[in-house]
C-alpha cells in the first residue's frame, strides 16, 4: 500500500509506503527530547540579547524587513496553525528574525484537558522544531484550567527567557496570577517578555512590550483597544487563556485546587491577591497535606491561621479532607 504524503518540490511528489509514513518523525513527533508526565518537547534555555525589545506577529514576517524584532504569535490559532502542521515552509523567514516566541495555542478553561494538553506539545514541538533549524527561540507560557498545571510549565528548561502576555486576562487577575506564580516557581525564568502591561503583583525581571505600539491600535474611551479594518471596527483582544467568552474564568471563589496533581510538587491557590492555601502531593501524586490562610470564617474550628488539613485516601475514588485542624 502507498500514501501519498505532500511532500512537495517544485516538480515532483514523493509517495512512500505505508510502513515509512508511521515510521516518519513528522507524523510521529518523538525526534526530541521529552521531560515531565506526559513527555512534552524541550525546549532548551538560550542567550539572547533583550534590548530594546519589539515584537512583530508572525502573521506580518512576510511585509516587515524590521530583523531586529521577535516573532510573536499572539494571534487567533487559525493564523499560525501552519507553523505546527508545516513547519518548513516558514523556517527561511524566520531565520531572519532576531528570535522567535514558541505559538500561544490556545488554551481557554472550557476545553477538555486532552486540547490543553495537545496545544502544551505543540508550543513545545514547534520551539524543539525551530531550536534544530538554527533559530533562537524563547517559550511562550500559557496555562488553561487548574488541571493543566501537571503539565503547561514542563517543556521549558529551568532559567530560561520566557514570554507571557496579560492581554484579555483583567477580568481572570486571580486566575492569572495563580498561573503566574507557578510558573515562577517551576521555571525560575531569568526574564519575562510581558506582552500587555504587567500587573503590579507580577514579580520578576519583566521587560514590557507595548501591545498598542507592537499593532499600531489607539485606545478607545472604553479601555478598550481598537482598530479600523476596512471600514469595521474590532474590539481587542481576547485570545489565549482564561475564559473562551472572556469572563472571569477564574472566579476566585469558584477555584479549586485538584486533589491530584504531579508527584512531590506544591500548588498554591490565590484570591483576591491574597495566598488562601498551599496543598501538598504525595510521591504519587496525591494531596496529602493543605496548610490554609484562612479561619474559613469560623474561627471556632480554626482558631490557627495558617492551620494544616490532611487528607485521607482509604477510599481512593473519594479521598476526605479532615474538617478541623490536625
Amino acid at each position: 500500500m502507498f500514501y501519498h504524503k505532500n511532500y512537495q518540490t517544485k516538480k515532483e511528489v514523493i509517495f512512500i509506503t505505508s510502513y515509512e509514513f508511521r515510521n516518519d518523525t513528522m507524523f510521529l513527533r518523538n525526534q526530541f527530547k521529552s521531560v515531565g508526565m506526559f513527555k512534552l518537547p524541550l525546549v532548551k534555555k538560550q542567550e539572547i540579547s533583550l534590548e530594546d525589545v519589539s515584537l512583530i506577529g508572525y502573521d506580518k514576517i512576510n511585509q516587515s524587513n524590521d530583523y531586529k524584532s521577535i516573532v510573536h504569535f499572539f494571534l487567533d490559532d487559525y493564523k499560525f496553525e501552519s507553523i505546527y502542521n508545516n513547519p518548513e515552509k516558514k523556517i527561511e523567514a524566520l531565520r531572519q528574525f532576531k528570535a522567535v516566541l514558541t505559538p500561544d495555542f490556545s488554551m481557554f478553561v472550557e476545553m477538555p484537558i486532552a486540547l490543553q494538553l495537545f496545544a502544551t506539545f505543540k508550543n513545545r514541538w514547534t520551539g524543539a522544531y525551530l531550536q534544530q533549524q538554527g533559530i533562537k527561540v524563547i517559550p511562550t507560557v500559557r496555562w488553561g484550567d487548574l488541571t493543566s498545571f501537571n503539565f503547561c510549565f514542563d517543556g521549558i528548561e529551568k532559567g530560561s527567557i520566557v514570554a507571557v502576555s496579560t492581554i484579555g486576562v483583567k477580568k481572570q487577575k486571580s486566575h492569572f496570577m495563580l498561573g503566574y506564580n507557578e510558573m515562577l516557581s517551576r521555571i525560575k525564568p531569568s526574564k519575562i517578555i510581558c506582552y500587555g502591561k504587567p500587573f503590579d503583583e507580577m514579580k520578576g525581571d519583566i521587560i514590557e512590550v507595548d501591545y498598542a505600539k507592537t499593532n499600531n491600535l489607539q485606545k478607545s474611551n472604553s479601555d478598550l483597544y481598537i482598530k479600523t479594518f476596512y471600514g469595521y471596527v474590532d474590539n481587542t483582544y481576547r485570545k489565549g487563556g482564561g475564559s473562551a467568552s472572556g469572563q472571569s474564568s477564574g472566579n476566585p471563589e469558584h477555584i479549586r485546587l485538584p486533589t491530584k496533581a504531579k508527584p512531590n510538587s506544591v500548588m498554591t491557590l490565590y484570591r483576591s491577591g491574597k495566598k488562601i492555601r498551599d496543598r501538598y502531593y504525595d510521591k504519587k501524586g496525591r494531596a496529602k497535606k493543605d496548610i490554609d490562610y484562612t479561619d474559613h470564617g469560623n474561627p471556632k474550628d480554626h482558631p490557627k491561621v495558617p492551620h494544616e488539613h490532611f487528607w485521607d485516601w482509604s477510599d481512593p475514588d473519594n479521598p476526605i479532607r479532615s474538617k478541623t485542624d490536625d
